[in-house]
């Protein structure tokens, strides 16, 4: 095995464990997103319904 061959599968292998790594940090980052969009609504829909008891009162 020469050096160039083992250069490219070390390098592949590489590629691939960085392209895993941004597959899971963009799953991890798009669970936070949701998150904190649904909160956002929660937080929203609770505000409105607080609103909507201090006029009826």
């Amino acid at each position: 095995m020469s050096y160039k061959e083992l250069e490219v599968i070390i390098d592949s292998k590489i590629r691939k464990a960085i392209r895993k790594h941004e597959m899971t940090v963009a799953c991890i980052s798009s669970i936070i997103g949701l998150i904190f969009i649904m909160g956002l609504f929660h937080a929203i829909l609770l505000n409105q319904s607080q609103i909507q008891t201090y006029c009826l009162n």
